[in-house]
Order: structure tokens, then C-alpha cells, then sequence
């Protein structure tokens, strides 16, 4: 039996699929057995070749997937760009790739990590919430302060005062 491996990678932004092909020349059969304990047969005649394609694991597809996002998510404006610089043409394909992964909608997603850094900002940093508003794209001001009060419980101004007295007092 003669084994040509031929490893081809399909680019991780458009399919998120690694696969392995082989072609097996001189087989006559091959017989497959499954996780599920069925079996399948495959025949040809001589002048035939089989071909095996294997399929990297669904884990490695989401991992290949959630480091691409991860990399990528910071350049991008909203879920729509985050969409396109991973490969995807459709928006609603895109989402519904990423609710699965995910498990929640890129949007979602983008705006927590977008509060979450938001939030380490105002505790850590001096920088104005003008500016941070400025900086990752808020409307206006009011836009940041209500967003932040929702999330926190607290408006950012007072976040940042109770941190800064936590600080004093030690």
C-alpha cells in the first residue's frame, strides 16, 4: 500500500478547517469503524485510488477561531469589522459562528471587553472620561457615563473617587 500524504491548510479566516488529505494507492477496501460502533465499507478497483481526507477536531477549530478574534477584535470598530477581518462576508453568518464559540453575539462580547477595559482606565489611569469617551468611540460623554452606569452599578466618576480614597488610606 502506497500513502502520498498531501497536507493542505484551508486559511483559517475563511473556513476555520485545517484538513489532511491522503491518497492510498494499491487499497482495494477499506473498512472504517466509527465511535458509535457502526463500520463502513469503502471498495474500488485497482485502477482506482482512495482518498482519506481527516478533519482536525472541533476543538482546534475553536481555538483557531477564538485566538483569531482575539488578535484581531481590538482594530475593529464594531462586530461588522470584527466580522470581515475574520473572512466573513455574511454578518449573520459571522454572528451566528461566533454565538456558538462565544456564546454570545459579537456585539455583546465586543462591549464587554470594550467596559471592561474601560473600566481599568478609569481605575488606573488619570486619562478624562472625555477622553476615554473619545477613545473608544462613545457618542458623547453622556453615552460613556450611562453605558458605565449600567454595567457597574456606579457612574465611572465615582468609581474612580472610591478607588483613589482605597489608595490614600493605605
Amino acid at each position: 500500500m502506497d500513502v502520498n500524504a498531501n497536507r493542505s491548510t484551508v486559511n483559517p479566516q475563511n473556513s476555520q478547517k485545517k484538513i489532511e488529505k491522503y491518497v492510498l494507492s494499491d487499497v482495494s477496501a477499506c473498512t472504517f469503524t466509527f465511535s458509535n460502533g457502526g463500520e463502513s465499507c469503502v471498495t474500488s478497483s485497482p485502477d482506482q485510488e482512495i482518498i482519506l481526507m481527516k478533519l482536525i477536531p472541533h476543538t482546534t477549530k475553536t481555538k483557531v477561531f477564538h485566538e483569531y478574534v482575539l488578535r484581531n477584535y481590538s482594530a475593529c470598530r464594531n462586530a461588522s469589522e470584527l466580522g470581515i477581518r475574520c473572512g466573513y462576508n455574511s454578518q449573520k453568518t459571522f454572528t451566528r459562528h461566533f454565538k456558538k464559540f462565544f456564546g454570545e453575539t459579537p456585539y455583546q462580547w465586543m462591549l464587554d471587553k470594550k467596559m471592561d477595559e474601560i473600566r481599568s482606565l478609569v481605575l488606573n489611569s488619570d486619562i478624562t472620561l472625555k477622553e476615554i469617551a473619545e477613545l473608544y468611540g462613545f457618542k458623547n460623554l453622556t453615552h460613556l457615563v450611562n453605558t458605565y452606569t449600567s454595567r457597574f452599578g456606579m457612574p465611572p466618576i465615582k468609581s474612580r473617587m472610591l478607588t483613589n480614597k482605597s489608595h490614600k488610606a493605605v
